[in-house]
């Protein structure tokens, strides 16, 4: 009884009560969702599943690619509840809630660490109201929360992008002071988002050090900086780098003589010749003259004529897979054009190509194209599906329905500005609003269907609530006027 008689008249328990109601609300919506994967809303829920299942019992996951790799934050945690016995795709959809849960712990804490240091004043019932408005929104925002509950990488990416920005403001902004923890909290984010989605990470990576360089005459930027190097390295070894186990075989003649007998350029792949010194067992340019060019032990191959047998004598590990991290970003900006064509196959929903009065095909033509495109592409990304031109479907209606409040959010952003000429805090939110904008560039660019566009735009929610909170927290610059009068009287 005395729970309920609990009266929410402060703002830390008003946040909390929100974020009690989303775990209530996440544990109903568990049990509404269908048994079977959601595949109009989320096609990729049932590969996640199944991956899972794989890793859980031991097998491998070679028949779906790399993107075990690049979804083991959601997969990891996912298949050990598969291993006490959880299905499946009941696992993946847990981890992704919980990941929404924390993602609303994190928001409440820095909410209120900051008003304790005092970084927002004089909050009065009104303007203490709109923060927890917005909160609710952002727990409860039918696409955001739904993507948060079912089986997919958006939960767990959101949450460790967040993360990331949260550690550097708040050693920036309420530590004020690097330590140890910090430095941990920042690495594991930015790792755990390459293994969410890599190209997010890099754009992370981007926002990251534009922020730290401008800051570099601060000592605690000078020391984030090679932190963060560290950390886009490790991110990008642990989704591209693999052992590779390699059969290593000596050659012995039939008369008993004995060769060299060690494979020592690591071409040999489970005893297979990979450098094309054989294809069916047999040396074909017949200069091989150790074990490179066997496929099997006990194999027989001719080398100069003469007739050997391959002996196994043990295996050999390497690393194979890296590449100038540089040339990485490099190759998948380069790609992006290439991406949004693939994505505009079979979509219900296509988003459009603009034409680009340069049509050559040099690298200069298409970055020109890109470039040129960015701020239609970037507009379509943040603002559409639009009701009557973009409804192919009843979700595309309900997503263009919900467009008109990021649209009223941008115009109510845009007046305040106006009327207020300024942005509260804009120093903390400074590195949100830079991942804001390449991601929006990055995102708008690649994607090529309004629906997967729509999804992936969930990921930045936050940063526009954020700036509804800013612009509604900001005291209103004085006009020249104002001054001018003030100092007559």
């Amino acid at each position: 009884m005395k729970l309920l008689s609990l009266r929410l008249t402060t703002l830390k328990s008003k946040l909390y009560a929100i974020v009690f109601a989303s775990i209530v609300v996440r544990v109903i919506g568990f049990f509404l969702l269908p048994n079977q994967p959601t595949v109009a809303l989320a096609p990729d829920e049932g590969g996640y599943a199944e991956i899972g299942r794989l890793v859980a019992s031991g097998e491998p996951t070679a028949s779906f690619g790399g993107l075990y790799k690049i979804s083991r934050s959601l997969i990891l945690p996912a298949s050990l509840l598969n291993k006490v016995g959880i299905e499946p795709l009941s696992s993946v959809r847990i981890i992704a809630s919980m990941y929404g849960f924390f993602t609303l712990v994190l928001v409440a804490k820095i909410i209120l660490k900051t008003i304790d240091s005092n970084e927002i004043r004089e909050i009065n019932s009104k303007k203490s109201s709109a923060i927890v408005a917005l909160f609710a929104i952002f727990a409860v925002l039918p696409s955001h929360f739904l993507w948060s509950v079912l089986g997919l990488r958006e939960s767990p990416m959101e949450f460790w992008v967040m993360s990331a920005l949260a550690s550097i403001y708040w050693v920036f902004y309420i530590q004020k002071q690097l330590s140890l923890q910090i430095v941990l909290w920042l690495v594991v984010s930015i790792v755990l988002i390459f293994n969410s989605r890599p190209q997010v990470g890099w754009v992370l990576g981007v926002t990251l050090l534009i922020v730290l360089l401008f800051k570099a005459g601060n000592r605690i930027a000078i020391v984030l900086i090679p932190v963060t190097l560290i950390a886009l390295g490790l991110g990008y070894a642990s989704v591209s780098l693999s052992l590779q186990k390699q059969d290593v075989f000596m050659l012995v003649a039939t008369d008993g003589t004995a060769t060299d007998g060690t494979a020592t350029d690591g071409t040999a792949t489970d005893g297979t010749a990979t450098d094309g010194t054989a294809t069916d067992g047999t040396a074909t340019d017949g200069t091989a003259t150790d074990g490179t060019a066997c496929k099997y032990s006990n194999g027989k191959i001719i080398v100069q004529k003469v007739e050997y047998i391959c002996k196994k004598t043990g295996k050999r590990k390497s690393i194979i897979g890296l590449q100038n991290p540089a040339e990485v970003v490099f190759e998948q900006t380069q790609a992006i054009p290439l991406h949004h064509e693939l994505n505009q196959v079979d979509a219900a929903s296509m988003i459009q190509t603009l034409s680009c009065p340069n049509s050559g095909e040099t690298k200069f033509d298409k970055n020109f194209c890109m470039l040129w495109r960015a701020p239609y592409m970037s507009a379509t990304f943040l603002f559409r599906p639009i009701i009557e031109i973009d409804v192919t479907s009843r979700s595309s209606f309900l997503a263009a329905l919900e467009n008109i409040l990021w649209t009223g959010a941008f115009i109510f952003i845009i007046t305040m500005l106006i009327k207020k000429r300024r942005l509260a805090f804009l120093g903390p939110i400074t590195p949100s609003l830079i991942f804001f904008g390449l991601y929006s560039v990055g995102a708008g660019s690649y994607e090529g269907n309004m629906g997967t566009a729509f999804r992936h735009k969930s990921l930045i929610l936050w940063v526009v609530l954020l700036l509804v909170a800013s612009a509604i927290l900001a005291k209103k610059t004085p006009t020249h006027r104002n001054e001018t009068s003030g100092n007559a009287v």
